[in-house]
């Protein structure tokens, strides 16, 4: 009896620990200052970017509007894993993402939200049983923490290089 408390008291308590990020969370935003870059310079040097840098299932830029001055673009990145569990446990993973970027003079803000964890297709084959079958290939929304905090370092990492490029594209090389 004693021993089945234990075992109530230790599975409560490990369905306590999981909490899922709050979806209004789940959005990253990264501001880019771009000197005196006008805004229509910001907005096709940023168009080049996407369409050369993202990957993307379907099509990448799905509006592009010069007078807004709004790209929103699709795409997804590999799973950035820190260490080597994690590299292991998330081995083919990508975290798929909506990018909108809003361009004034001088400056874009780039938000990223609508994060996926893309889980990859697995076949598995039961020694025992004569049984063939595929699981995984399919998508759910980022809720973890972990998986949020991996999202963050690789989407802020796509921002920082569109930042570059549009910091080099200021100053053209002669």
């Amino acid at each position: 009896m004693k021993m089945l408390l234990v075992s109530l008291v230790f599975l409560v308590s490990g369905c306590a620990v999981h909490k899922s990020m709050p979806v209004e969370g789940l959005v990253i935003h990264k501001e880019i200052e771009v000197g005196s870059m006008t805004r229509e310079r910001i907005f096709e040097n940023s168009k080049i970017w996407i369409t050369r840098h993202l990957y993307a299932k379907e099509k990448i830029i799905t509006t592009a509007d010069r007078n807004a001055g709004i790209i929103i673009a699709n795409g997804y990145i590999d799973y950035p894993a820190t260490g080597k569990l994690e590299a292991i446990d998330k081995i083919q993973y990508t975290i798929s993402f909506t990018m909108r970027e809003e361009i004034s003079d001088s400056r874009a803000v780039i938000t990223f939200y609508d994060l996926m964890l893309d889980i990859p297709k697995n076949y598995r084959y039961n020694r025992w049983w004569p049984m063939q079958e595929y699981t995984g290939g399919y998508s759910v929304p980022i809720e973890e923490k972990a998986d949020y905090e991996a999202a963050r370092r690789g989407l802020q990492d796509i921002a920082d290089r569109l930042a570059v490029y549009l910091e080099q594209a200021r100053h053209p090389m002669p």
